[in-house]
């Protein structure tokens, strides 16, 4: 287990915050409360999925490439 804190990040402790939230929320991190602190967990099942969309995006950007549409 690695353990982070918001020092390590160089970002502000709100940044991380948010960050966090957008995480939780979309399914690929859960917390765990202990005491006065709360710990992060990555829930790999999500970050698999993530995985497979952002492949099936670059083949279609890979596939589609060279072609040109107006905007």
């Amino acid at each position: 287990m690695t353990l982070l804190n918001v020092t390590d990040t160089g970002a502000t402790q709100a940044n991380v915050s948010n960050h966090l939230r957008v995480l939780r929320r979309a399914g690929m991190i859960v917390l765990e409360p202990r005491g006065r602190y709360t710990y992060y967990r990555l829930v790999p099942e999500t970050l698999e999925g993530a995985a497979r969309q952002l492949t099936d995006l670059a083949a279609r950007a890979r596939a589609t490439a060279a072609t040109s549409r107006p905007c």
